[in-house]
């Protein structure tokens, strides 16, 4: 009953937003460019803008940079030895490691947390008491995510010249860094931005960002060609889905400063499936993009099962609610 509830709940508008963004992309040929530019540049700092707003750090907040490295370093240690281990040599080997440690946590993964933290056990009665920790804490993981894509993802798919200035370069370059320190700011400047105008605007970003997200994933799986799955398929599936949560299983018990709600949250989002980005850089660099699309097209399909349990799991190891 209880997976039919997070199925319910939590997978199933997944479900449906993704085939709107396929049915829209098969019917009317989206701008996916355009989609990713407005997302990125205008939503998502919007977005992190309003969840750093809301959020107030505490311990456990404090251990997610450290623990998101961390599982960063074990995800790529044992993808590599796993993908030595398997004979892959050059550009597969490469590319098997991307593909087990980056994941979707800017479409899927965030999409996924608000949902799971905007109803019972986590909600009652129009309050969501759980929802802004949570919010805050995956939008921290979210960036951290966004950095390793585009620096490291970029590095292993064959990008040139990622020296740590250019990766400097690149954090700077971020949108949503600037909206955490305008957040920031605001808090510090004691400005209640309940009582202005831009509140109300605010405050519908968390609709908008699922539904975008959504869709401009949706659109990018019917984009991405299907053929059957082989031994990197499955090979990168299972690091991402399923030894991926078992690090980040043994970096919470390690640790012992989560909370129950930053702890389902670190844990979902270490299930979450690889990243549609690394698609881009593969084609740009020429390194084995059919691969890469296929890889994450069934990392997305066995996800939309594997996350149902792992949502279950961590309600059941991490209790929290109302």
């Amino acid at each position: 009953m209880i997976f039919l509830q997070i199925l319910w709940n939590d997978i199933l508008p997944l479900i449906v937003f993704l085939a709107a963004g396929w049915f829209m992309d098969s019917k009317f040929k989206l701008d996916l460019n355009t989609y990713a530019k407005l997302v990125t540049r205008v939503v998502l700092p919007a977005f992190i803008f309003y969840s750093m707003y809301l959020y107030r750090p505490d311990a456990a907040t404090a251990i997610l940079l450290p623990a998101g490295i961390a599982l960063l370093l074990a995800d790529s240690a044992a993808a590599y030895l796993i993908a030595k281990a398997l004979g892959f040599t050059g550009d597969e080997k490469n590319t098997f490691r991307a593909l087990s440690t980056l994941s979707n946590a800017g479409q899927i993964g965030i999409a996924l947390i608000l949902m799971i933290f905007s109803h019972p056990p986590y909600a009652s009665n129009g309050a969501a008491p759980c929802l802004d920790e949570a919010r805050g804490s995956i939008v921290l993981l979210l960036i951290l995510m966004n950095i390793a894509i585009n620096t490291v993802g970029a590095s292993l798919l064959g990008a040139k010249g990622n020296s740590l200035s250019s990766t400097v370069k690149f954090i700077i370059s971020m949108p949503a860094v600037y909206a955490i320190f305008a957040a920031a700011a605001v808090r510090i400047g004691g400005i209640v931005l309940e009582q202005t105008f831009l509140w109300p605007v605010l405050s519908h970003f968390t609709g908008a960002f699922i539904i975008l997200t959504t869709i401009t994933a949706g659109a990018q799986l019917h984009r991405t060609p299907i053929g059957k799955p082989d031994l990197f398929t499955i090979g990168t599936s299972i690091n991402k889905l399923f030894l991926s949560p078992l690090i980040a299983f043994a970096i919470i018990m390690l640790s012992s400063v989560f909370t129950p709600v930053t702890a389902q949250v670190f844990f979902i989002y270490a299930a979450v499936p690889s990243s549609f980005s690394l698609i881009l850089f593969a084609v740009d660099y020429n390194c084995c993009p059919h691969r890469v699309a296929k890889s994450i097209l069934y990392s997305s399909a066995f996800g939309l099962v594997t996350l149902t349990c792992a949502i279950r799991l961590a309600q059941y190891l991490f209790p929290a609610g109302v």
